[in-house]
């Protein structure tokens, strides 16, 4: 059977899908990966075992449909593995969940550099609005940048400090210029390539990247303490990576989670997609020069080719699905399609609940915020809080739409949504409804393995993957029905007093 094979690699789930060469989903198959908790607010993966699920998973795929025409992959970003050069991990994997480096987050934070950096993008920033053409610029975007970029716990650039700071081995391998460090897409392409390379897309997510001048950041590097000699070379998203060497496969083309989906959705300047999984990212395409960054709004590259370079812009609702899922662990709801039956009953309620279950992101920046359910009566039924938290998710998807847009300067009329509870009606004419926006569900709700596999195919037939795009089928569109301007001004108002 002709199809493309593309791995979606996540650090709870590895899925692989087959496409036929028309599109068309043929087959996926899974495997759960073991997440560890060795302390509180640790996250790991056993590299060697998640090597061992992806192997699992090509071999049953080639069992049953035979060898594919080429390999993409897709993953989850910002998780760092160290690993010496004869392909022995010297540690688990810090997944980009794991909050160890919280300490040295504000150590690093409180530099002299650091704090300078804040100050100049600051005062840049108040001149822009003066001058707009300063943020048009590559240095000005970059410099407006430092005001609100900062670490994360997320980054592999404190991931790696860490490991080089309470690991003996691995400072000892990094001194002797044995060690080499990997996001997880970097990992997999080493065992599967024996090649030591990522692509843009996901180095631009490990806080080690400068997007502005699309290379390892000299800045970043220096204030940190890691030695250049460990980081892998960068690809492009239409140069194939090289063979699968117990396959005989070429690997077409490797590419971040949220860019995938976001090139499903479009390579035109302006378009966006919203992805709701356990949070909801949200990213909009500014084209061909990149954007400073804003409040909770990050600027990354969106794909890159060997002719052209698009941007994009990033703003995040922290809990989205995993908001849902605290109903149901709470009792407060038996599974997905109880949302729909909340709705069939809605009436008013007057509740007000803000879903920040794990920080208030884009565009507050609040990361210790909590969640908070308001106006609770003697009549709140169950149906009342399910009806809430989704009001809650919607509103806060449209915060973020309105944020992205004031950032980029750019008036967006509709956007693709995907993810799991993409699956939901009454959630997506929620945004619909809250950001005057027209929603677009697509046919197959993963945009990321869907947007690899159009890359692949493009690699594979010798096109430019931005001249090869083509829009994918919409099963439905939401459009705005109703006016909820009180209810956003009670949010609102209630959210002020809270902050």
């Amino acid at each position: 059977m002709s199809y493309y094979l593309i791995l979606d690699v996540g650090t709870t789930n590895i899925k692989a899908y087959a496409f036929s060469e028309d599109g068309e989903k043929l087959k996926i198959l899974s495997r759960r990966t073991n997440p560890r908790y060795p302390n509180h607010g640790w996250v790991e993966l056993d590299p060697l075992e998640l090597i061992k699920g992806v192997y699992g998973l090509i071999d049953d795929m080639l069992s049953e449909l035979g060898s594919p025409i080429g390999v993409g992959i897709t993953n989850q970003r910002s998780s760092t593995v160290i690993w010496d050069k004869e392909g022995a991990p010297l540690h688990n994997m810090i997944t980009w969940q794991d909050t160890r480096t919280e300490t040295l987050v504000e150590e690093l934070s409180g530099r002299f550099l650091v704090r300078f950096g804040k100050i100049l993008g600051k005062t840049f920033h108040a001149f822009s609005k003066l001058i707009p053409k300063i943020a048009e610029t590559k240095r000005g975007a970059y410099i407006i940048s430092l005001a609100h970029v900062g670490f994360g716990t997320s980054h592999s650039s404190l991931q790696i400090r860490w490991l080089m700071d309470n690991i003996p081995e691995v400072e000892r391998a990094i001194n002797e210029g044995e060690a080499l460090f990997g996001t997880l897409d970097t990992w997999i392409i080493w065992n599967l390539t024996g090649k030591h390379v990522t692509d843009y897309t996901n180095a631009s997510a490990t806080g080690l990247f400068d997007p502005f001048y699309m290379k390892w950041s000299d800045n970043i590097t220096d204030i940190v303490g890691i030695p250049k000699k460990i980081l892998p070379s960068i690809l492009s998203n239409d140069t194939p990576v090289g063979s699968l060497k117990d396959y005989d496969v070429p690997l077409l083309t490797v590419i971040a989670d949220q860019q995938a989906s976001l090139y499903r959705a479009g390579v035109e300047k302006g378009s966006m997609k919203m992805t709701h999984g356990t949070g909801t990212f949200i990213d909009i395409n500014v084209g061909e020069k990149p954007k400073p960054a804003a409040p909770a709004i990050y600027p990354m590259v969106a794909l890159k080719t060997k002719s052209k370079t698009l941007y994009l812009l990033e703003g995040m609702v922290n809990a989205s699905g995993s908001a849902v899922d605290w109903l149901i662990d709470a009792g407060l709801m038996e599974d997905y399609s109880e949302i729909k039956k909340a709705f069939g009953k809605e009436k008013q309620s007057g509740l007000i609940f803000i879903p920040t279950f794990a920080g208030l992101s884009t565009p507050y920046n609040k990361p210790n915020f909590k969640g908070a359910l308001l106006n609770i009566s003697r009549g709140t039924r169950r149906e009342d809080i399910i009806r809430a938290l989704i009001m809650g998710i919607a509103m806060r998807c449209s915060e973020t739409v309105e944020a992205l847009e004031k950032a980029s300067g750019l008036n967006v009329k509709s956007l693709i949504a995907d993810g799991g509870l993409s699956q939901s009606d009454e959630f997506l004419q929620l945004i619909a409804d809250m950001s005057g926006k027209e929603i677009m569900r697509p046919h197959e709700l993963n945009g990321s393995a869907c947007g690899t596999f159009m890359i692949a195919r493009a690699v594979d037939e010798g096109e430019d993957p931005i001249n090869a795009w083509k829009e994918s089928k919409t099963e439905k569109v939401f459009r705005p029905q109703r006016n909820y301007r009180t209810f956003k001004q009670r949010w609102k108002k209630s959210l002020r007093k809270l902050i």
